[in-house]
């Protein structure tokens, strides 16, 4: 900007990967918590009178906590060029001035 103001400057905000200190609050609260609640998805896993999609869904929510959620493949089709975009476009231009230089 002219007058100096605005805009990224060296060094300023916070560092990639810092966490908030709102976030660490929120963090240290749901640990405290994190224990019950565990608990509660063991207990509902277990339970045969609950719904079996709630005990499914305890019984998942504790694998993942244990072991991770699984990988999720990707499926990808994709052609990769190795050329060089600048040498492409300057063919392409190349090869529109012969056409008009043909047709004139």
């Amino acid at each position: 900007m002219a007058n100096g103001h605005g805009g990224a400057r060296e060094g300023a905000g916070r560092p990639p990967g810092a966490v908030s200190k709102a976030k660490r609050e929120l963090m240290s609260m749901a640990e405290d918590h994190a224990e019950a609640a565990l608990q509660t998805l063991v207990d509902i896993a277990g339970n045969k009178d609950e719904a079996a999609a709630a005990r499914v869904s305890a019984a998942n929510s504790i694998l993942d906590r244990a072991y991770g959620r699984p990988a999720q493949g990707v499926n990808l089709d994709a052609t990769i060029s190795t050329s060089d975009p600048l040498s492409t476009l300057l063919e392409k231009v190349a090869a529109a001035g012969n056409k008009v230089t043909d047709a004139g």
